[in-house]
């Protein structure tokens, strides 16, 4: 006797497995983002809050998908991200000097 296929989709195929990462790892990096936000709207202006938030989002993600994905430990990713977000801020600037907003 044939067995009929599986109507609800399988959790276990690399398509859900990827995007299930995926999402963890926005999560995480918005998480970051917004608690750099929080942290430094005080300190500085909304404007400059807003673009360091988005670059410590951007290189928090892009860690969180190293960490689940390349199985990199968060000690060594620290660093990483430490150096990452304000290189990412500060191409930011640049992106926006050049283009005049």
């Amino acid at each position: 006797m044939l067995a009929m296929p599986p109507i609800a989709p399988d959790l276990r195929r690399p398509l859900f497995q990827e995007l299930g990462v995926f999402v963890v790892a926005v999560v995480v990096g918005s998480l970051c983002g917004l608690a750099t936000n929080e942290l430094l709207r005080h300190w500085v202006t909304t404007g400059v809050a807003g673009n360091a938030a988005l670059a410590v989002a951007t290189t928090a993600t892009g860690a969180a998908h190293s960490h689940f994905v390349h199985k990199q430990s968060w000690v060594h990713l620290l660093p990483k991200v430490s150096v990452g977000a304000p290189v990412a801020y500060g191409a930011m600037r640049l992106i926006h000097a050049v283009l005049g907003s």
